[in-house]
């Protein structure tokens, strides 16, 4: 009886170990947000507004880009962009994601390496305008909430 206690041991053992499930992770085709971002925007404008800690806008302007600014989304969840001229190094790239029907993430995978949260305002087959705010100092004291809002053509 003994002898047969010790291989019984050995079976329930290796009977009830499991292999281990593998599991893979497959991307989810694009949302119609994200369809609707996909391509290649030409950057109409920038505009920087500032607002004090009460949200009161004390400040900001608008910039007109120079023709070969844009921003790039692509249906590998990867975007890129191109501010102004080459020479100044403003390219930056890297993993965006949608966020319900009204914003999206950008993360940045190049030199800055950030993550933003974006607001979308308009999404058009061929108008694109969204934002998104940081929080700094003006005048070395004054703390505001900087927010950007570009505006992109097809």
């Amino acid at each position: 009886m003994k002898k047969l206690i010790l291989p019984l041991l050995f079976a329930a053992a290796f009977l009830s170990c499991k292999k281990e499930k593998t599991t893979t992770t497959t991307k989810q085709p694009p949302s119609t947000l994200e369809k609707s971002m996909l391509g290649t925007w030409n950057f109409e404008s920038v505009t920087t507004v500032f607002r004090d800690t009460t949200e009161t806008v004390i400040g900001g302007a608008t910039y007109p880009n120079p023709s070969g600014s844009y921003y790039q989304f692509k249906t590998d969840g990867t975007w890129g962009s191109k501010f102004v001229d080459n020479s100044l190094g403003l390219d930056n790239r890297g993993f965006f994601h949608t966020v319900a029907d009204t914003g999206f993430y950008l993360s940045d995978t190049g030199q800055y390496a950030y993550s933003l949260k974006c607001r979308i305002y308009k999404l058009t087959a061929d108008t694109f305008t969204f934002s998104h705010s940081r929080h700094t100092v003006i005048n070395g004291v004054t703390p505001v909430t900087e927010e950007y809002i570009f505006r992109l053509t097809k």
